[in-house]
């Protein structure tokens, strides 16, 4: 079981990027090498692009990271983007280079280590890539921005060759299964489980020992397309090329659980290793992946991901103990798997080892475990912001929009006409907000209802123009303008907004910076993952597995009735909030940042009344026809057994937290320090002033709204506690002082924190100006101390 340690974090504006534009010069057949011959047989590459691809690097000092991305759609096109502590963030500008024929699902930069200074101050880096026709390039890059104005690569700046001319028409070549790469040196693993190197950057094709093939015997065993007599392997499932100690290792992974580790400068094999797993049958061993081998220790973690092909396909990543000994001679040994870490839910995209940690990236979540330790517990996930942004769209399972629509009729019941500006105003400042918003999204959503648009006429939309656009296509799905029919158009869009949203913004890789930061590149858009805050954890539920609270800066006793009080309150309050769902708080919210209807002083007694006799039954009623008779009757019933439920269960606890405290004095006493911890402060991220990066701006304030929205739902929930404890006081015995201290203390006190962090909710969430969507970002703020 793993516990919920932190979220993503979107920086904001990299999904509205620029590209620049450049193209790889097609130097057609006749360039590629002297030796082409038109029999010659044409080699097969497996690793074809059948998902989108992204990886990274990070190199130089200070450290410089590359992000690069293949979508499948565009094979051909590689983009690439350069994180510089020196450039303030959002970076919205991206190299797009575009080659003659589609990519592989493989890149890799690196530094130019060229001895010559002209090549290595105007083109400080290398770019490696493949093509699904064998052909290999070698791009002696420029910084990103000096490419605004040229369109072609220059052909001195390429290096290119084929595959296919290490083969004589009379062989077959073996498929390439694999692909991997460092600074002069580029490997390629077979499907017969045979490995090349390349020296590619350092000496020239034509070169003897440019090309190296790497087997169990020597001598001429070596020469490209000669099959060794040595033992058989199975086909090459991964590679991975790492520098330990000076030395330049290639690991390979083989089909058969085999792994081998080649030393590239001496060609010859150091390690050759069979991953024993238990219950091996119907396994495939995928992925592999190397620690960094640190100086100051003889150990480096690596783990390989199986998938187990039962009845039910399932992931597990092991992890392995290599012991590094160096003398006159390498030696690598390999410990039994120390680690067995299952995927049960999700499928694992990518996988990064630092030091202490491996971090696994799901379709469904970030993953994190220390290393080497057996605990389970020890596990902590980082939801990803997709579970975000189907709260706010109502998407979740655990969250129905249905409920909004019951919410606000009780809130407005007598107020109906009133209801479709409201929640219309609740949907379209949703998916507006940074997080949420996505150009590309809203553009595939309103495409679906035929609005139209030029590129450069959408750009020049302003916020206001879009938010008249996605109203004008809800009020015109139908003839009917009822308040249901409304909420069913609103509905429909979200469902369709969620769907481009989660397939625009698919998760594709980690990047993990040796300062600790961790940043997920994502299909359209790059952000990175924060820790939670002490205040989220215990707002978050986790308070039950918290032995010392103080720790978390409660100023409570050290009595330990005081913590178990909080405890307690936290659940009736957890309780409550559960059976008012999260609609509570969006109309909450919306009747204080929109134009009053009802004043806040007036929604929290209609919340209490739905607490107290349930939601409205007019919904039901004036929406038979919309509903179905059927429908609004079993609603109707579900909400009176829950209703039911609650009160009773509310009663018990009460009564259980009344005789746990002896008295009520004591219970307000506990709620009064919770309240404290509540109080808008600075909050100082654990974000590392030594990333490679800035992105300080728009990283601090996303993270403040992401912290204002829980401290403000958390703040209302208090709210509707203490209220409710005035309501029923007399069913619960409270005396006279403890409700006048509630009226006069607890409430004012309350809605002042509340209030403090709408606006510091506001302010994070809202431009300071109606931009165009080009320039649709987070204003800079500096949110000062407030306590």
């Amino acid at each position: 079981m793993s516990i919920r340690a932190g979220m993503e974090v979107p920086i904001i504006g990299t999904d509205s990027i620029k590209f620049i534009d450049v193209s790889v010069p097609d130097f057609g057949d006749a360039d590629l090498s002297t030796t082409t011959s038109t029999t010659a047989a044409s080699i097969t590459i497996k690793t074809s692009l059948t998902e989108d691809y992204a990886s990274s690097s990070i190199i130089g000092d200070p450290p410089l990271s590359f992000i690069w991305r293949i979508h499948k759609s565009q094979p051909k096109t590689l983009e690439l983007l350069q994180l510089s502590a020196n450039k303030d963030f959002p970076v919205t500008t991206w190299l797009r280079i575009t080659f003659p024929h589609a990519l592989c699902p493989f890149a890799y930069v690196c530094q130019n280590q060229s001895q010559m200074p002209a090549f290595s101050t105007t083109n400080p880096y290398l770019l490696y890539a493949l093509t699904i026709s064998g052909v290999v390039y070698l791009i002696k890059l420029r910084n990103i921005s000096a490419y605004s104005s040229l369109p072609v690569l220059p052909r001195d700046e390429v290096t290119q060759f084929s595959l296919n001319d290490r083969y004589s028409s009379n062989s077959e070549p073996a498929a390439i299964t694999s692909v991997a790469a460092t600074a002069g040196c580029l490997a390629v693993g077979r499907i017969d489980g045979s490995v090349a190197h390349f020296q590619l950057g350092l000496l020239h094709h034509s070169t003897p020992g440019f090309v190296n093939e790497l087997r169990d015997d020597s001598g001429i065993g070596r020469l490209w397309g000669f099959m060794s007599r040595g033992r058989v392997v199975g086909a090459v499932q991964d590679l991975v090329i790492s520098e330990a100690h000076g030395l330049k290792l290639l690991f390979v992974l083989h089909s058969d659980g085999m792994l081998r580790v080649w030393n590239l400068s001496l060609h010859n094999k150091i390690l050759s290793h069979a991953l024993g797993i238990a219950n091996s049958e119907g396994v495939t061993f995928a992925r592999l992946w190397v620690g960094e081998f640190n100086e100051d220790a003889s150990i480096t973690p690596l783990a390989v991901l199986c998938r187990h092909d039962l009845e039910i396909r399932r992931e597990m990543i092991h992890v392995y103990h290599l012991h590094c000994t160096l003398g006159d001679k390498t030696v690598l040994s390999v410990e039994s798997s120390m680690q067995d870490i299952p995927l049960e839910e999700g499928e694992c995209i990518d996988v990064k080892l630092t030091s202490d940690n491996i971090w696994i990236l799901k379709d469904n979540g970030l993953l994190s475990h220390k290393l080497f330790h057996i605990d389970m517990e020890d596990a902590c996930c980082y939801t990803l912001q997709e579970e975000f942004v189907a709260e706010q769209l109502f998407q979740s399972s655990k969250l129905s929009s249905d409920d909004l629509l019951w919410t606000t009729y009780s809130i407005y019941s007598s107020m109906k006409e009133n209801i479709v500006p409201f929640v219309s105003s609740i949907f379209i400042r949703r998916l507006l907000l940074p997080g949420v918003h996505h150009n590309g999204v809203l553009r595939s959503t309103l495409l679906d209802y035929q609005r139209h648009w030029t590129d450069m006429e959408f750009q020049s939309l302003t916020v206001d123009g879009l938010k008249k656009e996605v109203c004008s296509v809800i009020e015109n799905q139908g003839v009917s303008e009822s308040p249901m029919s409304i909420f069913c158009h609103w509905k429909n869009f979200c469902s369709h907004y969620y769907h481009y949203w989660c397939k625009n913004n698919s998760p594709c890789g980690l990047l993990v910076q040796s300062a600790g930061a961790v940043c997920l590149v994502r299909k359209n858009s790059v952000s990175l993952f924060r820790d939670l805050e002490n205040i989220e954890m215990i707002i978050d539920g986790s308070s039950d597995e918290l032995v010392d609270l103080a720790s978390f800066g409660l100023d409570l006793s050290n009595d330990e009735s005081e913590h178990g009080i909080l405890l307690e309150v936290l659940r009736c309050i957890i309780n409550m909030s559960q059976h008012l769902g999260k609609p509570a708080s969006a109309v909450f919210y919306e009747s204080l940042i929109s134009t009053p209807i009802v004043s806040s002083e007036e929604i929290v007694p209609r919340f209490l009344k739905i607490l107290e006799t349930g939601y409205s039954s007019s919904v039901s009623s004036d929406h038979i026809t919309d509903l179905g008779g059927s429908f609004a009757w079993e609603k109707e019933l579900a909400d009176r057994k829950s209703l039911r439920k609650f009160s009773i269960d509310m009663l018990l606890s009460l009564h259980t937290l009344s005789k746990k405290a002896t008295s009520w004095s004591k219970v307000l006493n506990v709620i009064e320090s919770y309240l404290q911890f509540l109080v808008p402060r600075r909050i100082i991220q654990k974000l590392n002033a030594e990333m490679s990066f800035d992105i300080n701006n728009s990283i601090l304030i996303q993270a403040t709204s992401q912290i204002a929205k829980v401290i403000f739902e958390s703040a209302l929930d208090v709210l509707l506690f203490v209220s409710y404890l005035l309501k029923i006081s007399g069913q619960i015995n409270m005396l006279h002082d403890d409700t006048s201290r509630i009226q006069l203390e607890f409430i004012p006190m309350i809605q002042e924190i509340v209030s403090e962090w709408l606006i510091i909710h506001f302010l994070s969430t809202t431009p300071s100006e109606s931009p165009s969507i080009e320039d649709f970002q987070f204003p800079t703020l500096i949110i000062a101390n407030c306590s």
